[in-house]
């Protein structure tokens, strides 16, 4: 089974487990009547945590109705054929590749996968990285954000969380500035930028971005 493969079958895993949780939790809800603190608490309790449940089974089915939904299919098309990206993918991370962090540097492509989330972008779509900073006025702020631009126009912002993963947003930047080819274009300024990655527990930062470039 190739990289690929694993990956998909692990998210859908992720989702399966979490609703599987909720649906336990509704159903101590229902046999011991918890919470007792208010009126009706248990019913609402148990009707919180069944859908949550029904929420989280729900896209593992879709998915599997709708392969091409499915957030790593999803990515992948973005650069051409599933089939051909995807075993120019597995081909990749079966042979040698550098880790730091939730990052893997491939042979000629940088991929995010911090267990529950993935991107992939290959090197030569990334025409600029920079670090972005919570507090940029303060120059001994430590960076909290690495930041890609890639040449369609969308913003890539990984934040070292424990959601995303802990690594070193500064080594990160090096090796990304290091594998990007040297004849990369700047961004169109007609572009539309998206944000394609970002805790979901943690808001864009107010501060601007501090290019190292």
């Amino acid at each position: 089974m190739g990289y690929t493969r694993r990956k998909i079958r692990g998210i859908n895993f992720s989702f399966l487990l979490a609703g599987i949780v909720f649906a336990g939790w509704a159903l101590v809800c229902a046999w011991l009547g918890w919470p007792h603190g208010f009126r009706h608490g248990s019913t609402a309790a148990f009707t919180l945590f069944s859908l949550a449940a029904v929420f989280f089974c729900a896209f593992p089915v879709i998915w599997a109705r709708f392969p091409a939904k499915h957030p790593v299919n999803h990515d992948l098309m973005r650069y051409g054929n599933l089939g051909d990206v995807s075993a120019r993918l597995d081909r990749e991370m079966a042979d040698h590749f550098e880790a730091i962090g939730p990052f893997r540097f491939t042979a000629t492509m940088l991929v995010f996968d911090s267990g529950h989330e993935f991107q992939m972008i290959p090197y030569d779509q990334i025409v600029s990285a920079e670090l972005e900073k919570a507090a940029p006025e303060d120059p001994h702020d430590d960076p909290s954000a690495v930041v890609i631009h890639t040449r369609k126009g969308r913003t890539y912002q990984w934040y070292r969380t424990w959601m995303q993963g802990i690594f070193d947003p500064e080594a990160v930047l090096e090796k990304i500035r290091s594998v990007i080819p040297a004849n990369h274009e700047a961004p169109s300024t007609t572009a539309d930028p998206s944000t394609a990655s970002q805790s979901p527990s943690t808001p864009n930062s107010p501060g601007s971005a501090q290019s190292l470039q």
